[in-house]
C-alpha cells in the first residue's frame, strides 16, 4: 500500500511540475518502485534516505517501502525527492 502511495504521490508532484527529472522504468509492484532521477539528484535524497541504485549507467534507483513504512516516511521522502529534483 505504501509503494502504491509513493508513486501516486511522485505522479502528483511530478503533473504539478514539483519534481521535475523523474520517470517511472517498470510498473510498481509489491513494495518497490523504480525510477530514474536526473543527475546528482540520487545524492541528495540519499543524504536522508537509504535506497538502492539500481542501474547506475541510466541513473535507476529503487525505493523499497517495509511493513513499518508510514505516510509521513513517504511524505518526507517525497518533498526530499523534490527539493533534489529542483536544486
Amino acid at each position: 500500500a505504501m509503494a502504491a502511495r509513493l508513486r501516486r504521490g511522485l505522479e502528483e508532484a511530478i503533473a504539478a511540475g514539483t519534481i521535475t527529472g523523474v520517470g517511472f522504468t517498470q510498473q510498481t509492484q509489491a513494495n518497490g518502485i523504480f525510477a530514474t532521477l536526473p543527475p546528482g539528484a540520487a545524492e541528495r535524497v540519499r543524504e536522508s534516505f537509504r535506497f538502492y541504485d539500481w542501474d547506475a549507467s541510466v541513473g535507476e534507483v529503487r525505493w523499497v517501502c517495509s511493513f513499518d513504512t508510514t505516510e509521513s516516511d513517504i511524505d518526507a521522502l517525497i518533498e526530499a525527492i523534490a527539493r533534489a529534483t529542483n536544486a
